[in-house]
């Protein structure tokens, strides 16, 4: 039995929610078992795994979403119609992309530690995440601390060769792409 058009569109409309917002979910309850996994006494293989993150962000945001053909047609369509939901990463491929790592991860470093800096990479990923949402739904006025961020990231979406961290400037002035527009124009190396 086939349901009416309006049972269709509402299960269309919960699977687009659950597909974009599922991440919100399941990465904060990962990284709850992973942390107890590693257990209290490698925390600070939480935080590396969420230093490495930044790192990891930088590097895939530039280099596989704005260099390689595949991750380019996809990363393309982000910048083409920013917001756009349906143009973004999905929750349901985050398992099939993130568990490997980890399974990595515990395999090379061992349980405990492999948890911790698979927990520290998730931790860091959701930073990401929430950021990268919020600079594109949320009304962020300058007086806010997501404000610089929402700047960084609307100047790459005008300007693609800049501004590859969302969660942090950091990498962005290491390797000298980090910049703002100045007077129409875009202006490197600028703080």
């Amino acid at each position: 039995m086939r349901g009416t058009a309006d049972d269709r569109s509402l299960c269309a409309g919960m699977m687009r929610r659950i597909r974009h917002f599922g991440d919100f979910v399941t990465v904060p309850l990962a990284i709850v078992i992973f942390v107890d996994l590693a257990g209290v006494d490698h925390l600070y293989l939480v935080l590396l795994g969420l230093a490495a993150w930044t790192l990891l962000e930088y590097l895939m945001h530039r280099f596989v979403f704005h260099r390689f053909s595949v991750g380019r047609r996809l990363h393309q369509l982000h910048h083409d119609d920013p917001s756009n939901g349906d143009a973004e990463r999905s929750s349901l491929s985050t398992p099939l992309m993130a568990f490997p790592f980890g399974f990595l991860l515990i395999g090379t470093a061992g349980l405990q530690a492999g948890s911790a800096i698979f927990a520290g990479l998730l931790l860091g990923y959701l930073a990401f995440i929430a950021v990268h949402y919020a600079v594109h739904r949320w009304p962020i006025g300058p007086n806010s601390w997501l404000y610089s961020a929402k700047i960084r990231h609307l100047t790459h979406h005008r300007f693609e060769s800049c501004n590859y961290g969302v969660t942090t400037i950091f990498w962005d002035i290491v390797f000298r792409t980090n910049a703002r527009i100045v007077g129409g124009g875009i202006r490197y190396g600028a703080g």
